[in-house]
């Protein structure tokens, strides 16, 4: 992936994002991103839990 123009949440402003290096061997595929200022992460790729998290319930 070639360095782009997005807009940063941490920033406010129009940053430049690239690719980091991908742990997951995506390689130039890989639509994970940061901010070159800040370091803000999109992660655009699937996540995988391992379980699964309530949010907002409470355990019996």
């Amino acid at each position: 992936m070639q360095s782009e123009f997005r807009w940063c949440p941490e920033c406010q402003d129009e940053q430049v994002f690239d690719a980091p290096p991908c742990e997951d061997g995506h390689g130039f595929d890989c639509l994970d991103v940061a901010c070159g200022m800040c370091g803000f992460a999109l992660v655009l790729g699937h996540v995988q839990v391992d379980e699964p998290v309530l949010v907002g319930a409470q355990a019996a």
